[in-house]
């Protein structure tokens, strides 16, 4: 079943066309991620999305539902959550006072989700009286991805969950994406700069390159497919780049 549709999707900053008739979809139970370099348009997406940005032109199609022209805290209501990129927590306010905020969307029952949060995340069940901007990167990613699961999604969207990560943090951040989606079967798009670790973790994923989708695929063939390898997972011999740059570019397009 398609949860999420996007269809020749445009977006701009001012002049600037960021989204170049970009269409993905994500099916109930996956985790797509979305690859590409800075500046491809990966977080506009993310954003577009969210509702945080308007298209010019295409749909967004949620669970069968229009998106397009949606206020983000109506976007929230209907079952999209966004992790953003830099996690954003409220450094002020307590570890437990981030979550509830994250169920700002639901009138009760939050106990239940603050203990499924809390078992996943642990140490933010030791840490819940201590204000997050006291928190290490690692621990605030945590909470944002919590605070993000506090909204019961049935799309959860992380932008960037390994930026200013160690190596480790990166791999126990996402061992527990896959565990969520595994255990509890949420649907996740992630976009992410790490291709080694975002292919391991996500079943399909698309490439994203000046604001078009130019390469997608089963995350296997994608990470076994040569451009990849040259573009994102360093394995290619330098002296065959420059070479194999310009040509392969050119065969994406």
């Amino acid at each position: 079943m398609s949860v999420l549709s996007v269809r020749n999707l445009e977006t701009f900053y001012g002049a600037i066309m960021a989204l170049r008739g970009v269409s993905i979809d994500v099916e109930q139970g996956e985790i797509v991620t979305i690859l590409g370099a800075n500046g491809a348009g990966k977080t506009t997406l993310m954003k577009t999305i969210a509702g945080l940005m308007d298209p010019e032109k295409g749909q967004i199609s949620f669970m069968d539902k229009s998106l397009v022209g949606l206020d983000p805290d109506q976007v929230v209501r209907g079952g999209v959550s966004l992790v953003p990129e830099g996690r954003e927590v409220f450094p002020y306010l307590t570890v437990e006072e981030n979550l509830r905020l994250g169920g700002f969307t639901r009138k009760g029952g939050l106990a239940s989700d603050l203990e499924l949060v809390f078992t996943y995340f642990p140490i933010l069940k030791e840490r819940r009286r201590q204000p997050a901007g006291f928190l290490s990167g690692g621990q605030q990613q945590m909470l944002a991805i919590g605070r993000g699961l506090m909204a019961e999604p049935k799309l959860l969207m992380l932008d960037e969950p390994s930026l200013g990560l160690s190596p480790l943090l990166t791999q126990e951040i996402f061992a527990i994406i896959a565990r969520l989606n595994a255990e509890e079967g949420v649907t996740m798009l992630l976009v992410e700069q790490n291709a080694h670790i975002a292919l391991e973790t996500a079943h399909r994923g698309y490439v994203l390159e000046m604001g078009r989708i130019v390469m997608t695929g089963a995350s296997a063939d994608l990470a076994a497919s040569e451009d990849i390898q040259e573009f994102y997972l360093g394995r290619t011999g330098e002296s065959q780049r420059g070479q194999k740059r310009w040509k392969r570019r050119k065969t994406w397009r």
